[in-house]
Parts: C-alpha cells; sequence; structure tokens
C-alpha cells in the first residue's frame, strides 16, 4: 500500500520532471525522495521518459493555456489532476515539436530538390554559378530584375518594367572599383529586355547600374 506521502509525492512526480512544478512543491518532492527509493526510481523513470520524448524534437513551447483548453474539451465538469494537466502538458509540447520536425523535414526534402535542379540547370550549360538581383531607383523604386550567370560565357541579363523610355548605357562594377561599360538598354514604353556576355567573374560584381538623363537604376550583386 502506497503510504499518503508517497501518494502526493507520485502525484508531482510528473510536473517536476517537466520543470513545471512551483518552488515548494519541489523542495517537498526532493526532501521526500531522500529517504524513500521507490518515489525516487520513481522520478528517475519518468524523468527519462520525458527526456526521449522531448529529443524527438526541437524544443517548442505549447502556447500558454494550451493543457488547459484540451481539458475544457475533454468531459466538462470532471476534476482535473494535477498530474493530467502535465500530461497534457508535456504531449502539447511533444506533439508540436514533432510537427516542427515534419515540416523540418518537409521543406529539407523540397530545398535538395531545388538545390538538384539548380545544380542539373548549371551542368546543362557548364556553369557554376547563377545570381540575381532586384534593379531599383535611387529611390527604392523596383524596375525589374538582373540575373547574372557564371560559365562559358559568363553574362548578364536584366528585364526592366516601369522605367522612363530612353536609351540607358549599362555599366558594371567590381568590388575593388573597376567600371566595364556594357553597352546600351533600349527601354521603350517603360519595357525593356537586354543582356550581354561579360569577361569578368560574377562573384566580382558589386552592381550594375543604368542612367539616362539624371535617373538611375541599380541592381546591388554584391
Amino acid at each position: 500500500m502506497v503510504e499518503p506521502r508517497c501518494r502526493e509525492v507520485r502525484e508531482l512526480v510528473p510536473e517536476l520532471a517537466l520543470g513545471l512544478a512551483s518552488g515548494d512543491d519541489r523542495a517537498r518532492t526532493l526532501a521526500h525522495i531522500e529517504g524513500c527509493a521507490e518515489c525516487r526510481a520513481a522520478l528517475e523513470r519518468t524523468a527519462s521518459t520525458v527526456d526521449e520524448l522531448l529529443l524527438l524534437a526541437p524544443e517548442h513551447e505549447a502556447p500558454a493555456g494550451f493543457d488547459a483548453r484540451v481539458l475544457d474539451a475533454m468531459q466538462p465538469g470532471r476534476p482535473r489532476s494535477r498530474r493530467l494537466v502535465a500530461l497534457v502538458a508535456a504531449a502539447a509540447a511533444v506533439l508540436i515539436g514533432l510537427g516542427a520536425v515534419l515540416v523540418t523535414r518537409w521543406v529539407d526534402a523540397g530545398d535538395r530538390e531545388l538545390a538538384a535542379q539548380y545544380r542539373s540547370t548549371l551542368a546543362v550549360a557548364d556553369g557554376s554559378y547563377l545570381q540575381a538581383a532586384r534593379l531599383t531607383s535611387d529611390t527604392g523604386v523596383e524596375a525589374g530584375h538582373v540575373f547574372a550567370y557564371q560559365g562559358r560565357p559568363s553574362w548578364v541579363f536584366m528585364t526592366v518594367e516601369g522605367a522612363p523610355s530612353g536609351s540607358y548605357p549599362v555599366t558594371l562594377v567590381t568590388h575593388d572599383g573597376r567600371v566595364h561599360q556594357l553597352g546600351d538598354c533600349w527601354v521603350r514604353d517603360g519595357r525593356a529586355s537586354w543582356g550581354t556576355s561579360v569577361d569578368v567573374p560574377i562573384r566580382s560584381i558589386d552592381h550594375l547600374e543604368m542612367t539616362w538623363r539624371g535617373v538611375r537604376f541599380t541592381a546591388q550583386l554584391g
């Protein structure tokens, strides 16, 4: 037969193992298990189980009040035991954590597939690097995109939409400050598509810019 004091301690064991026990309850329980081998063994078993469950997933705390809402949905009006509350909290934490693991694995799988497609695309054209950047005005208005490809040959390509019509000289600037004039991009009705090969490593490019009559657009690649 379990002694009354042991019964009280056993009720607190799940909370203690989960770190949910109050300071007073923790102190009383720890004082008791120093002289009670059975209660100490019960705490060790529960703590070990909790540790194993939490190792299944990254740490992810259940939302505030989650355990109470679950209990409210389960047979309203029946008394709640401290142990049940603690176990529901543990289950919530583990389930949410496992959900995070599944999402992470799904995202990782998608990333791996995307990376494989990226590598395959580069391999077809004997390339090694591809980068993209937004083309924006000095005031931060987006007006297109610039794509830079490292391969044989390397090239840059831009799409423009929403820029004033005109002939824009395109300049490439490397990280060490060297300037390369690439040619002119003609914008008609606010739109353009333009590209050219380049003889500098794509990773050395800091930015591209196109300017016409005081209007400048820049793509920051560095």
